[in-house]
């Protein structure tokens, strides 16, 4: 624990985790990091000093300063910390209580991801998923949304796979249900399901909502702490991100069970 106590001191100071990530692209000598970072000599000096003394940083042999495999495993780590201090306002008021620790731990992967706090942003994202989809979508417990059911038909057209994990309770409003129906009707459905083109699973426990192509997340929210969703959340085009949210998918979709309906 004092170890840990005394790396978390070390980090507590921006300019020093600023050298590490300046260290993390190249090795480089006092004087030119200080002219990255815009600090004195003095400065640098001092803070090297004291990272190379908990072992995050060394000498090379070229007498240029670089992260050792330990800083750089530690600076890996942080991103996740990084992240959700980023946005602990919105990790306040939303549980990751039970996503599992495989994905709270590699929560970092979600780091250049764009924070979406408006609903509708949210639909348009989901819009726009639909209509650039080339290869896939994947859905978790996403409700019906009206303007994307000519989407639904155009993507399947194109010949777009889906996959829908949904809970028992997911169901189309009343009100949507005509809207539906006149663009992906019972027999669409059949048929995309029948050539393996479309598939759904259930799920008693669902920790998140999610949408995405192979392309991008459209969203990608947590509970609040009530167990609601209010829709608020994630979106991005970054690899690290798509990375993140089609293994979530591909967990949850190996513990769903075939829906028969």
């Amino acid at each position: 624990m004092e170890r840990l106590c005394d790396l978390y001191f070390e980090l507590s100071n921006e300019d020093r985790v600023r050298i590490l990530q300046v260290l993390r692209e190249n090795p480089l000598n006092i004087t030119n990091l200080a002219k990255e970072l815009n600090v004195t000599t003095q400065e640098v000096s001092r803070h090297v000093s004291r990272l190379t003394e908990v072992g995050l940083t060394e000498r090379n042999s070229e007498g240029l300063f670089e992260l050792t495999p330990y800083g750089g495993l530690t600076l890996r780590q942080i991103k996740g910390v990084e992240f959700t201090s980023r946005h602990r306002d919105y990790f306040r008021d939303h549980s990751l209580v039970n996503l599992p620790s495989e994905f709270v731990c590699q929560i970092g992967k979600l780091s250049d991801s764009t924070y979406v706090d408006d609903v509708m942003v949210t639909v348009h994202r989901v819009e726009e998923v639909l209509k650039n989809a080339e290869d896939y979508i994947l859905n978790v417990n996403l409700p019906y949304i009206a303007s994307a059911f000519p989407l639904i038909k155009d993507a399947f057209k194109r010949g777009v796979k889906a996959r829908f994990i949904h809970t028992e309770d997911l169901d189309i409003p009343v009100s949507m249900r005509d809207d539906r129906q006149r663009f992906v009707d019972n027999q669409l459905l059949r048929e995309v399901k029948a050539s393996g083109q479309y598939t759904e699973r259930l799920s008693d426990d669902i920790d998140l909502v999610l949408y995405m192509s192979e392309k991008e997340v459209a969203i990608v929210t947590f509970p609040m702490t009530d167990g609601k969703f209010d829709f608020y959340g994630f979106a991005s085009t970054d690899l690290g991100t798509l990375e993140w949210c089609r293994d979530v998918f591909e967990y949850y979709w190996e513990r769903a069970k075939l829906f028969m309906r």
